[in-house]
């Protein structure tokens, strides 16, 4: 059990660091003014914008084409973007001023974003009524 997850951890770990490589790069490119015409100015929307580039459009999660009736294509590997920031300090904030501006600083520190995975048009088919059976 523990050398399965410690597989799927490394699968993980090296995830994130693509897609921090293709965050940093993107980001780096917008700063430089190679990117122009987007008006989605964060990481995920230049990410979303690098996947349109690539042919890659309409992503939704897995669940969201599963809820509007299509599967994902045997084989296809998931677009990664940034998940919302799960923070794991949850104190209170009754803090003086100073203290919430420390905390806030800390809190940055703290936050983790979590990988999402998306996956294009191309890369679904609607589900027959035969498939639904099934």
């Amino acid at each position: 059990m523990k050398k399965k997850e410690t597989k799927n951890s490394a699968e993980m770990q090296e995830k994130r660091m693509k897609l921090r490589e293709l965050s940093n790069a993107l980001v780096s490119a917008r700063d430089k003014g190679q990117y122009m015409g987007n008006e989605d100015d964060t990481v995920n929307g230049l990410l979303r914008f690098y996947y349109a580039c690539k042919g890659f459009k309409n992503l939704k999660t897995f669940s969201e084409w599963k809820k509007d009736g299509f599967s994902v294509k045997k084989g296809e590997k998931a677009l990664l973007v940034w998940g919302s920031p799960v923070s794991f300090n949850k104190k209170k904030e009754e803090d003086t001023a100073k203290e919430a501006e420390q905390e806030e600083e800390k809190k940055k520190d703290d936050d983790y974003f979590p990988l999402c995975y998306l996956f294009a048009e191309c890369q679904v088919h609607k589900i027959t009524k035969s498939q639904k059976n099934d």
